[in-house]
């Protein structure tokens, strides 16, 4: 699996394929996608522009899909789209499940959020919230997931957005290894314990959002420095030094570390430049630097599905806080109007 990759949350339609095909000619070779992002088929035309064999190919299981029989469709519709035979890495993308209306749903019910009798991946109840599948458990759902790799639908399977516990809850059943944990990760959110952890039991950490998902993060609070990690007196300061931008700053030190990520950005120019961290490094000093600004600040914590009990971040909540109605648009952007067909 390479170390770095090309993410596609909130790629929007239209310029998706633009933005991998720069990715591609850049010289990535991991792609990241998902169901839910609601843009997998142009993603998928611009990955015919190179051989499969020099591709890694991830992609996820949406929480609509965990119960065992709806497995199989999810994976399906996401190689259809993708124009795929198999996929090198697929995740369980959360770790609490979602009702589906008797039947699978994919991008092709609705990739928003609708009244649960639509079958959408993201489904309402008659009040606005987001429904809960409460009977529905991740370690039945691995188990599903086993199946695919044995029938050579995906060479490994992994997770995505699970706590330590739930992990190690995974590693005690499991019959295919768990080949990659892929959560937030960034300066202000750096991940040391789940990292080590990752790393004493073979599994790949791999960061998504490595630079804090820049304007375009979901956090309810601003960060303790005032700023996203793009805009961090520490980065720019690093930046100027080096005399590069401050993403290329924040991935070489992800790089550095020794962590996977996939980064993200729908400007191909910003892709190639995003990819241009490889024949130059951070002196040791600039690097201890950044365990300042190690605030574990979190921009995705998606507080409107926590009354699962699988959700992963209960111990982030507020004492207080009470469950919020649901957005009008996915976490992807994607709203009733644009779906992608």
């Amino acid at each position: 699996m390479p170390m770095v990759g090309l993410g596609t949350w909130k790629s929007p339609p239209g310029v998706t394929c633009a933005a991998v095909r720069a990715g591609l000619e850049a010289g990535y070779r991991l792609i990241d996608a998902a169901n839910d992002y609601n843009n997998e088929v142009e993603v998928g035309e611009a990955l015919c522009d190179v051989p499969r064999s020099e591709l890694f190919v991830q992609a996820k299981l949406w929480n609509t899909n965990h119960r065992p029989e709806h497995v199989r469709v999810d994976i399906e519709q996401t190689l259809k789209d993708l124009k795929l035979d198999y996929l090198d890495s697929y995740v369980i993308h959360w770790a609490q499940a979602a009702p589906s209306a008797g039947r699978a749903s994919t991008r092709i019910n609705g990739a928003y959020p609708a009244p649960a009798a639509a079958n959408s991946m993201f489904p309402l109840d008659e009040d606005g919230y987001f429904c809960s599948d409460n009977e529905s458990h991740f370690v039945d759902t691995w188990k599903a997931m086993e199946d695919l790799v044995d029938e050579g639908l995906a060479k490994t399977i992994g997770l995505s957005n699970f706590n330590k516990a739930q992990v190690s809850e995974i590693l005690g059943i499991c019959r295919h290894p768990v080949s990659v944990l892929q959560c937030e990760c960034h300066p202000y959110l750096q991940q040391k314990d789940l990292i080590d952890f990752c790393r004493t039991r073979g599994i790949v950490f791999q960061a998504f959002s490595p630079l804090g998902s820049g304007d375009t993060n979901l956090a309810v609070e601003m960060s303790p420095s005032g700023t996203i990690p793009l805009r961090d007196p520490l980065v720019l300061k690093l930046a100027e030094k080096y005399e590069k931008d401050a993403a290329q700053i924040i991935l070489r030190w992800q790089l550095q570390r020794g962590i996977a990520f996939v980064s993200k950005s729908a400007n191909p120019a910003r892709v190639r430049s995003n990819f241009d961290i490889f024949d130059w490094e951070l002196e040791p000093d600039d690097m201890r630097a950044f365990d300042a600004i190690n605030y574990g600040w979190r921009h995705l914590l998606w507080r409107e599905v926590s009354h699962h009990p699988d959700y992963p971040f209960k111990d982030e909540l507020p004492r207080d806080y009470e469950l919020e109605k649901a957005p009008v648009a996915s976490s992807s952007g994607t709203t009733n109007n644009n779906n992608n067909k």
